[in-house]
């Protein structure tokens, strides 16, 4: 999943009302935010995973490899992207003692400079996770 996730560095997602751009800005409806890089990369591991959990363990061993870092750092890396989100705030979950998980629909915009393929598009592995592109749930 590690290298899906990579492969869509320079790629953009949508969210909600969301887009988060390939260089790691967040944008929405007149707002525009340069997420710090951990941040970023924790929600496109999010992203990458929609409706799944995603555990705190995985997410410390992608964000920080080859770091002791306490669960603190991404406690904190979640309550900014939060934060940032606004009324969104439901769109990352906390699952209390293992991990997060993201409830929202998401589609890849651009992918390495190309469009993606719209919602009719057959059924194919998703470049973020290898899993299924439509693995997505809507947002309750």
């Amino acid at each position: 999943m590690v290298a899906a996730v990579e492969g869509l560095v320079r790629g953009s997602l949508a969210f909600g009302h969301w887009k988060l751009q390939g260089d790691g800005r967040l944008t929405a409806e007149g707002r525009d935010i340069q997420l710090p890089p951990k941040e970023c990369h924790v929600l496109r591991l999010l992203l990458a995973t929609p409706g799944v959990l995603v555990t705190k363990d995985y997410l410390l061993e992608q964000v920080w490899p080859h770091i002791d870092i306490a669960e603190e750092s991404l406690t904190r890396c979640i309550y900014s992207l939060r934060k940032q989100l606004e009324g969104d705030r439901r769109l990352i979950a906390t699952v209390y003692g293992r991990g997060y998980r993201f409830n929202g629909r998401v589609r890849v915009l651009e992918r390495h400079g190309q469009a993606a393929q719209g919602a009719g598009a057959p059924r194919r592995a998703c470049p973020a996770c290898g899993w299924c592109a439509e693995a997505a749930v809507e947002q309750a």
